[in-house]
């Protein structure tokens, strides 16, 4: 992986357009995510499925939308988990994060998105051995584990 070193101008602020996700489980109550290529980190991640809002999109409209693009299954009984600022020192970047319950049996397989069924006990696991490092993820599945 290159690393490439920006210097940037003190007080420097960037603003991110506002994105949200869905952290939804099936019937066996695992939590449903999805494995993608990240360009940035040169490497695999496993992420809520999410996106950026569209202009004029609510974050709710924007994380059903997503979860159906990169899962191919349908959520509902949707409501808002979260809202975090990822960075507030050098950004503007919220993420609104969902729950949801999804009772479609067959995810989309694309070669983009691998769609992966993970119980919350495991994935906290995953996030304790750094196998998952999204933030809005492992914010997440910390939230999903208080609840048991």
């Amino acid at each position: 992986m290159s690393q490439d070193n920006v210097i940037v101008r003190k007080g420097t602020t960037y603003v991110f357009p506002e994105s949200a996700c869905i952290a939804a489980r099936d019937d066996h109550d695992a939590l449903i995510l999805v494995e993608q290529f990240r360009q940035p980190t040169a490497r695999r991640t496993l992420e809520l499925p999410g996106g950026i809002l569209r202009k004029d999109e609510t974050p709710l409209a924007c994380a059903v939308r997503e979860f159906t693009e990169e899962t191919g299954l349908a959520s509902g009984n949707c409501r808002l988990l979260f809202t975090l600022d990822l960075d507030l020192s050098t950004a503007v970047h919220r993420t609104h994060v969902f729950a949801a319950l999804t009772r479609d049996p067959t995810p989309l397989r694309t070669p983009e998105f691998r769609v992966k069924r993970i119980p919350p006990p495991q994935a906290m696991d995953m996030v304790q051995s750094g196998a998952i490092t999204h933030a809005p993820t492992v914010a997440a599945i910390l939230s999903i584990i208080a609840e048991y």
